[in-house]
């Protein structure tokens, strides 16, 4: 594909229909209607985030690895530097973040994290994102820069710090994991946009709005999953059933 065959289909022309139905399934999800958020439910959302951190390096290498175009390379090393190795607005990568906030609020280091194994639909959700991002470099990029997108634009990042802010009693540097990273991501959401320079056809901007759909359906079957699994008491994954195709990239 050639920057000069530009057609006039925007990704800003696909994205309110994405986030229109990220937002309804957003709505619906257990997670987000869950009443009043306890301890020992947020320690563990918090474990299966930090697998969420220490593993979406991966999805981001592999679009890095697939994508034909050097524009789009370098703005995916630059969210993959940023969120694996050190986001210089923070001083530390994503992963660090998460745990200095989020993990220290909940009584957990980031050695403690570290340990931590995957629910079942956490392996499922992680499964599902990499099969996305395998399917073609747009898929990826789609992935790897549109859920970050429409994640910040849902409201959700918002919703969830004044949540733990308000059932919990947490404060602000508790919860800095939202709000120091805001810039980042939408700086990383942005990165989706510059498929304006390269999709040529509709069939394409297709497969832009279902990968970010099916990855926020993804999202909502990790935290859902979270949910069932504090109330039913369903333990993590062990062994070999750790091997899951997030675990091989």
């Amino acid at each position: 594909m050639s920057k000069s065959n530009k057609v006039s289909r925007k990704f800003d022309d696909v994205y309110p229909a994405i986030k229109d139905r990220f937002c309804k399934y957003m709505e619906a999800s257990k997670w987000c209607n869950v009443e009043k958020l306890t301890p020992e439910l947020v320690a563990l959302w918090v474990q299966q985030m930090s697998l969420w951190t220490r593993s979406a390096f991966k999805i981001r290498g592999h679009v890095y690895a697939l994508c034909p175009h050097p524009e789009l390379r370098n703005a995916m090393l630059e969210i993959l530097t940023e969120e694996d190795l050190e986001d210089p607005r923070v001083g530390m990568n994503h992963r660090e973040l998460l745990a200095t906030s989020l993990g220290r609020a909940s009584g957990q280091s980031l050695e403690d994290l570290k340990r931590v194994k995957p629910l079942p639909t956490t392996l499922v959700t992680f499964d599902i994102l990499y099969g996305i991002a395998n399917r073609s470099w747009i898929e990826g990029i789609a992935v790897g820069s549109g859920l970050e997108r429409v994640l910040q634009d849902s409201g959700y990042f918002g919703f969830e710090q004044r949540r733990l802010q308000r059932d919990l009693g947490w404060s602000d540097d508790d919860v800095k994991w939202f709000s120091g990273h805001d810039e980042a991501d939408e700086e990383h959401g942005a990165v989706v946009n510059l498929l304006d320079d390269y999709l040529q056809d509709e069939a394409e901007w297709q497969l832009v709005e279902e990968a970010i759909v099916e990855s926020g359906i993804a999202w909502w079957i990790l935290f859902d999953g979270i949910v069932d699994a504090h109330q039913q008491g369903i333990a993590p994954v062990e062994g070999r059933s750790c091997r899951g195709v997030s675990f091989q990239f």
